[in-house]
């Protein structure tokens, strides 16, 4: 990927709006699997174009290949590798009515149209393309329940708007139904299976005019005068005879509880609303979050920062209606604080949810107490990973613990932290839930017993690691709650993977019930994807940020270790068979693209040598970012690969982010001001930086220097001025 670093970047502040700088289509090619649609922060609804499932790709409904589109979907998950959704698409259409939604391939037998780039504009809270096929120009907007469309008619005569439930993401719809309430108003529902369980979702929509036509179809077939029907394959159309230029607007809510429910969240958040209403209290709402942030950089750059704060805000998202109500995991509930879901804690809780404690306090309170409600109030154990409501366990650990105690331990207003403290404790010991990808047992009774789990199940290392971290993260809030033993007990607990240490292969290596270790080739993929996710050894057998020390001395002390890690930074040699689809981004064999591995760069100043944290985390930046369609290694997940890319071009990262420390890297920016939560200001400054001038020659933090390269929570949040030497050479190691 190309990067463009200018050392002098004197671009005026928010001249233009920084909405400008923001790509929505960065990450919708490749396999970033981002959408381009019109979203509020943490909304329930991303209205976005949307095409069947075509592959792992089409895991957001979108990708950059597309060239026809199918219609817009009222709901859509950012940069995941699985798929969900896609609930209630509309299409507008013009001439004769075709009520097929047929194949991507074959648009001029289905309502589909092609469509190009050329005519699509993205920005937070809109989008907009022309349908070449009917010559109707579409506009998108969002509430954080409802989604707006415009659509402007260019073809005079008769022009349609289908109605399609039926459509979805990588799901098995069982039943749909539509229903005209009047020549303005309808309602539908679909019922489906997937990803985010069995669910059913509903919607309340009104259409600006009144219909001179309408009607429903079952099975492709027109069901005459009739205006409601409820069926497995459903959908419903209504005809205006138009002039060329007249538009329609829609307004359509949803819900996940009920009819009544979305009609209420219709009636708090649409009544009285037209687009252009909708339009500007989106772009507010996002203008509140990307202002947060404040950069001094050139263009290229500003377009990959602002962005990744975009893609940072996008999730976790709403489930619950305006009166409280939601459903998790088929449970009919009521809440007097919003809920949200689409947790993909296993990825943002490296990064995401850190970054929330800084700017975003009572969301994140909002997120921990929601997780707290799934033992509370639902009466089962923390998610997995969340989807819709539903645990769909495909990862593994248990990392809601992380961001609950992070949050906790960072002391975060408004958090019920009897409530929090006793779902993590439940989740330390759960034997509910198993990934399906990863050896369908979660390892508990193994993990109970030894404190490390035994080779026979699957991906043994990756879960060792990721439970010991957990432990550890809960050791610290049962500390901070005076809960001593309970602080022996995880602390005991979360140094399990030195059971795990091969000091013959020098790698966390899979070990026998009986404790012998297994027999595992290094150069086949297979063999490695059994033991550790994404057959990532590498990263894996770095991932204890809690207790950094004790592996730098397993390895053999500080000059050791620096030599180990760059040995694993400088290996090239080739493995054979199926490369799992999640690591990419290689620098060696440490891939960027898979998130436990996110630390291991910063790893390197922990060990007494800084400047190759430099080195390689400015690579990453440079050369795996970019502000084109292509600019994700991978998939953006949640936000965990822009929320990482915030905190190493501001300058540092949290390695072990219960630890309240942050490790200087390489920033990349002249200026940074950061509006914090605590109502203070960090300003990170940078002197004498350029492309060639990657290392740090001095830190200094409100006048002392940070000679260790580390910042702690506290003092950020305390705000003040970071201010950051940089050289072309790396100061001299005090190995």
């Amino acid at each position: 990927m190309a990067f463009s670093f200018y050392a002098c970047n004197k671009t005026e502040q928010n001249t233009p709006s920084m909405l400008s700088f923001v790509d929505p289509m960065i990450g919708t090619a490749g396999d970033g699997h981002t959408f381009p649609g019109a979203t509020t922060p943490f909304g329930m609804v991303q209205l976005s174009p949307s095409n069947d499932n075509r592959g792992r790709n089409w895991c957001s409904g979108y990708h950059y290949t597309d060239s026809i589109i199918k219609g817009f979907a009222h709901n859509h998950i950012s940069g995941a590798g699985l798929g969900a959704f896609g609930d209630f698409l509309i299409m507008p259409t013009s001439g004769k009515l075709i009520l097929n939604p047929g194949k991507g391939e074959s648009p001029d037998k289905s309502y589909r149209s092609r469509f190009s780039h050329n005519t699509e504009k993205a920005s937070p809270g809109y989008y907009s393309v022309v349908l070449d096929d009917y010559n109707v120009k579409a506009e998108l907007t969002a509430s954080p329940r409802v989604g707006f469309h415009r659509y402007t008619f260019n073809n005079s005569g008769e022009n349609h708007i289908i109605i399609d439930p039926v459509h979805n993401i990588r799901e098995g719809v069982t039943n749909t139904q539509v229903e005209f309430l009047s020549n303005t108003a309808m309602r539908g529902s679909k019922k489906s299976h997937g990803a985010a369980g069995p669910r059913t979702v509903y919607f309340y929509a009104e259409f600006s005019k009144p219909f001179e036509q309408k009607g429903v179809v079952v099975d492709n077939e027109t069901i005459e005068k009739e205006f409601k029907a409820n069926h497995k394959k459903t959908c419903a159309f209504v005809t205006y005879n138009l002039n060329a230029g007249d538009q329609i607007e829609i307004k359509l809510a949803l819900s996940y509880v009920s009819f009544e429910g979305a009609k209420k969240n219709f009636e708090a958040e649409a009544t009285n609303k037209n687009f252009d209403t909708a339009l500007a209290e989106a772009k507010e709402v996002w203008l509140s979050k990307l202002s947060k942030f404040d950069l001094t950089a050139n263009e290229t750059q500003k377009r990959i920062f602002y962005t990744a704060v975009y893609h940072s805000f996008i999730g976790p998202n709403l489930i619950s209606d305006v009166d409280g109500n939601y459903i998790v995991e088929q449970k009919h509930l009521n809440s007097d604080f919003p809920q949200y879901s689409n947790y993909s804690t296993w990825d943002t809780y490296r990064a995401t949810h850190p970054l929330f404690t800084l700017v975003e306090n009572k969301k994140n309170a909002d997120f921990v107490n929601s997780l707290a409600s799934r033992y509370t109030d639902a009466k089962v154990s923390l998610p997995i990973w969340e989807c819709g409501g539903y645990d769909n366990f495909c990862m593994i650990g248990r990392s809601p613990i992380a961001v609950m105690g992070e949050a906790i331990l960072k002391n975060i207003e408004g958090i019920n932290i009897d409530n929090a403290y006793a779902a993590m404790y439940d989740a330390a010991f759960t034997k509910v839930g198993s990934s399906p990808n990863y050896g369908r047992n979660n390892g508990m009774d193994s993990y109970l017993e030894r404190s490390y789990i035994t080779a026979d199940v699957g991906s043994s290392v990756s879960k060792t690691t990721e439970y010991n971290y957990h432990d550890y993260v809960l050791a610290q809030v049962a500390k901070k709650l005076g809960k001593t033993e309970d602080y022996k007990l995880f602390s005991k607990r979360s140094k399990g993977y030195r059971n795990l240490w091969n000091d013959e292969k020098k790698y966390l290596w899979p070990k026998k019930a009986d404790g012998e270790w297994i027999e595992m080739r290094m150069d086949i993929w297979d063999e490695l994807k059994f033991n550790y996710i994404s057959g990532n050894i590498w990263a894996y057998s770095t991932y204890v940020p809690h207790d950094t020390d004790y592996l730098i001395e397993l390895v053999g002390g500080e000059e050791a270790f620096v030599n180990w890690l760059d040995n694993i930074y400088s290996d090239n040699t080739t493995i054979d068979g199926h490369q799992h689809v999640d690591i990419s981004g290689f620098i060696g064999k440490l891939g960027h693209g898979d998130e436990p591995g996110h630390h291991t760069a910063y790893m390197y100043t922990l060990a007494g040598a800084p400047d190759r944290t430099q080195e390689i985390v400015r690579e990453i930046c440079t050369t795996m970012y970019s502000d084109k369609p292509d600019g994700m290694i991978n998939n953006e997940d949640l936000g965990q690969m822009s929320s990482w890319y915030i905190f190493s071009s501001l300058g540092f990262y949290p390695v072990s982010p219960a630890d309240s420390e942050y490790v200087i890297g390489s920033p990349l920016h002249e200026k940074v001001s950061v509006k914090l939560d605590s109502g203070k200001t960090l300003v990170v400054k940078t002197v004498n930086n350029s492309l060639e001038n990657k290392y740090v020659k001095s830190a200094v933090f409100n006048g002392k220097e940070l000679e260790n390269l580390i910042i702690t929570h506290d003092m950020i949040m305390g705000g003040g001025e970071l201010l950051i030497e940089m050289s072309a050479s790396p100061k001299k190691r005090k190995l």
